[in-house]
Parts: C-alpha cells; sequence; structure tokens
C-alpha cells in the first residue's frame, strides 16, 4: 500500500483519489478552498468555489466520460442516476443501431452535482482524508545523482506532509510548474490561445423530466458562438461565447437583461424560450483566459524528468472547454495512474513512463484536435475559408446522412475515437473520399442567426428587452 498525496479536490483529484483508494492505496486530499457540506445537489450549486469559477460554467460530460465512470466506478455511476441526472444517446438519428451504441450516451448533469456525487464517494471510501482549506506552498524532494524524487509537500502553514507519491491535480491554474523548478526539474509546455472568454446563465425550466434534445443545442455565428445545454433536476445553461477583443458585445452580454434577450434571437437556445422567459438562477457569469495546453514531463528520449510526481487534469493538458473534454480527460488520466501504479507499484520511473505513455496515446491527441478547431471553427457553417476547412465542413454536412460518417464523427467528438483511430478506418476513408470528390452532393447550409449588427441592435431596443 502505498500512500498518495492529492493536490486538488475537483474533478480530477477527486477521480484519482478514488481510483486509488480503491486499488488499496492510502490517499491525503489537500484542497485551497474551503469545501462546504451541501446535503443535495442544488445545496451543491448554489455554493461558490473561489478557485474553481468554472464549476458554474456550462459542462458537456461526453460518452468517454459515462463509458469511464460506468465500467471503473458503477456505484457513482448509479449514484448519479439517482441523484437526478439522465443519459441521452447520440446516435438516434444514424439510421440502425449498431455494436458499440450503448457507449454512445452523454451524461446530462451540473458540474456541481457530479463533483457532489465524487465527493460524497471518496468521502465514504477508507483510508481517504479529505483536508479543505489547506495550500500547498512547495514540494519536498530527494535530488541526489538522478532524477528528483518528489516524497511529500510543504504546506502554506508551514508544515509537510511525506508521501510515496503526489499528483497535482490543481487545474489550469497550478503553481506546479514552479514548484517543480524550485527542485530541479523543467515543464516543456505548447500553449495556443482560444481567443475566447465565456458568459454563462443558468435558468430552471419548467419540467424537470428528461427532454428529448439534442444533447448540445448551438453554433457558431463568426462573432459569438452559443450553446445551451440541459442539467440535472429541470435546470438549463447557457454559454455565449465571445471574442476577447470585442468588448462592445461583452459589455452588451454581461447585463442580464441582455444576455436573456439574446437567447431569444439564438437559433437553438431560443427554442427554450419560446413560451416566455425562464426563472434564471443567478446572474451572468464570466470567464476569461482560455486556452490550450499540454505540457510534458519526459525527456527527448521519453524518460521521466521527475519521479514520486504525477499531474491530471488541466494541469497536464487542457483544452478549449467549449469542445467538453476537459472532466471526461482528467478522469480517464486518474483510471491512467491508478493502472500504472497497479503494474508497477515499485519502480516509480517505469509507472511514469506508463503514465505519460497513456495520455501521449489518450490525451494530448486533444490539444492538437482543440487548436486545429479553433482556427478551423467547431462549426459547418463557421470554417475558415481554406482547403482543408472547406473539405471538413462537407463532411460534417455529409455525416448527418451518412451512418457511417455519423458514427464516426459521433465517436470523434466524445472522445471514443482519436483521429489515430479514424485514419486507420478503411470504410470511413473511402466514404469521407466520395465526399470530397462531390462535395456540391453536400452543401454548407448557410449560418442562421442574426449578424453582429443585428443582434446589437435588438439588445440595444429597450421594447424588444421588455
Amino acid at each position: 500500500m502505498k500512500h498518495a498525496v492529492v493536490i486538488g479536490g475537483g474533478m480530477g483529484g477527486l477521480a484519482t483519489a478514488l481510483a486509488l483508494s480503491r486499488a488499496g492505496h492510502r490517499v491525503t486530499v489537500l484542497e485551497r478552498d474551503v469545501l462546504p457540506s451541501s446535503d443535495d445537489p442544488d445545496a451543491a450549486f448554489a455554493a461558490e468555489r473561489r478557485g474553481a469559477p468554472q464549476v458554474h460554467q456550462t459542462h458537456g460530460f461526453l460518452a468517454r466520460l459515462q463509458v469511464t465512470l460506468r465500467d471503473r466506478f458503477p456505484d457513482v455511476f448509479v449514484d448519479l442516476m439517482n441523484a437526478g441526472c439522465w443519459t441521452m444517446s447520440t446516435t438516434a438519428n444514424l439510421g440502425e443501431p449498431q455494436p458499440g451504441d450503448e457507449d454512445l450516451k452523454v451524461i446530462i448533469v451540473r458540474r456541481t452535482t457530479l463533483e457532489w456525487v465524487l465527493r460524497r464517494a471518496v468521502l465514504a471510501q477508507s483510508g481517504v482524508e479529505v483536508r479543505s482549506g489547506t495550500g500547498v506552498s512547495a514540494l519536498l524532494a530527494d535530488h541526489g545523482d538522478g532524477v528528483p524524487v518528489v516524497t511529500g509537500v510543504r504546506l502554506e502553514d508551514g508544515t509537510t506532509v511525506d508521501a510515496d507519491l503526489v499528483v497535482a491535480a490543481n487545474g489550469r491554474r497550478s503553481a506546479m510548474p514552479a514548484w517543480l523548478a524550485e527542485v530541479g526539474v523543467d515543464v516543456p509546455e505548447k500553449v495556443r490561445e482560444s481567443g475566447l472568454m465565456y458568459l454563462t446563465r443558468w435558468y430552471q425550466l419548467p419540467d424537470e423530466r428528461p427532454i428529448e434534445l439534442d444533447p448540445k443545442l448551438g453554433g457558431d455565428l463568426g462573432f459569438v458562438k452559443f450553446l445551451a445545454v440541459p442539467g440535472d433536476r429541470g435546470t438549463l445553461s447557457v454559454t455565449l461565447a465571445v471574442r476577447s477583443d470585442d468588448p462592445e458585445l461583452r459589455a452588451a452580454l454581461s447585463a442580464e437583461d441582455r444576455f436573456d434577450l439574446a437567447c431569444r434571437h439564438l437559433p437553438g437556445p431560443d427554442r427554450f424560450f419560446t413560451n416566455g422567459p425562464l426563472p434564471p438562477i443567478g446572474g451572468v457569469r464570466p470567464m476569461g483566459g482560455l486556452l490550450n495546453r499540454v505540457r510534458t514531463f519526459v525527456d527527448s528520449s521519453g524518460q521521466p524528468t521527475v519521479l514520486g510526481f504525477h499531474v491530471v487534469g488541466d494541469a497536464h493538458t487542457c483544452t478549449n472547454p467549449l469542445y467538453g473534454r476537459g472532466c471526461a480527460l482528467a478522469v480517464l488520466q486518474a483510471v491512467f495512474l491508478a493502472d500504472a501504479l497497479a503494474q508497477h507499484p515499485d519502480d516509480p520511473a517505469a509507472r511514469a513512463t506508463a503514465y505519460e505513455a497513456a495520455c501521449k496515446r489518450d490525451v494530448e491527441p486533444w490539444y492538437e484536435v482543440s487548436v486545429q478547431m479553433d482556427k478551423l471553427g467547431a462549426d459547418p457553417t463557421g470554417f475558415a475559408e481554406s482547403a482543408e476547412g472547406k473539405s471538413m465542413a462537407h463532411v460534417f454536412v455529409a455525416a448527418q446522412t451518412d451512418p457511417v460518417i455519423g458514427r464516426a464523427m459521433v465517436k470523434f467528438w466524445n472522445l471514443m475515437a482519436t483521429p489515430a483511430d479514424l485514419a486507420s478506418d478503411p470504410e470511413l476513408l473511402g466514404r469521407m473520399a466520395a465526399v470530397m470528390a462531390d462535395p456540391d452532393a453536400y452543401p454548407i447550409p448557410p449560418r442562421e442567426g442574426p449578424s453582429r449588427d443585428e443582434l446589437l441592435a435588438k439588445l440595444a431596443t429597450e421594447e424588444d428587452a421588455a
């Protein structure tokens, strides 16, 4: 049995604590924020966390997360359903059911409810201690003659906690690179800004029962991306993403009445407001500093640059949250780490190598995908005017009627197939080649919705707002 210190009590930290403790290890979770005790999902949603503003943003919980929870933490999956969550198929319009379609379901849930259920499971697990309101200031390490070996952490109050391994799961703002620099470890990284900032507001739907909808209702008008996602217990979140360099539109949409008005004029969110206003749950929540980033913890020969230390979640690899990949990848990394520790319990170098190899195969490719999607545009009508962009736009249009392409795209969007997986599918490649050979058969639909000037004009009209 090992003692693991997990820094961070969010999705990645909780999943790591659960995976390691259920493998028989002792776990201490250190969370800087004071975590309030919540009796139900609604109380968990009402609680504010200074260090995790993203929990109140719109989240899409992809099929890869559903499969990981179902297969690795089945009791947690059941508890989620009992808490009011539900799953939605993404293959309803893809022809006859195929083997594996049962995996292609997304989870409809608020991020706060998911963390609430996970936290309850962690707190009920023997061998786990959760210390909230406890910040970490530095790593303890044995430098020796070779690769530094992390042996614990120093807390902000000056005390120390020894550990057999330390896991940083404290998000995209993690001080982890500075901690590692202090013990002589450089952390190379690639970063690409998304150029976006988000504005999100939550609403209460009139009926708490599951609704028959596409799991995501949104689009891209070039000047604004928008997304409406139902949550558990009859909730709905709407996120409007605008360019960071468009202060006029940001200011207009930051006003609560103008945000609500915009929802009534954007195709997708508008269908929720056809019968009148929805009761809001709180105000408009902004979130900026959105980026794609991947960090490297092995050298050019694939050997680990630090031992006894691992990184999970956004502190390791983060992608533009517009694509909803973060939580699924964090839980996947937690499972990868538990598996690497089971395979190499007494060989920290082999463990680190195995873990980073798994991340390189199944996590890091999504950084490159997100960078390219930011460049091209995630919606067929939002693609850049490049040959590559236009070709892919026609393929996405074909996916709406071709079950082979459609199912492949569903797997891709839901992290169930990497680009390398798709590139090795001859039937898919043949179908895509046929589309590219006759693109006119799959015309790109025109954008639906107002122009930027039209939307601003509507937002400026007092009579319309009333």
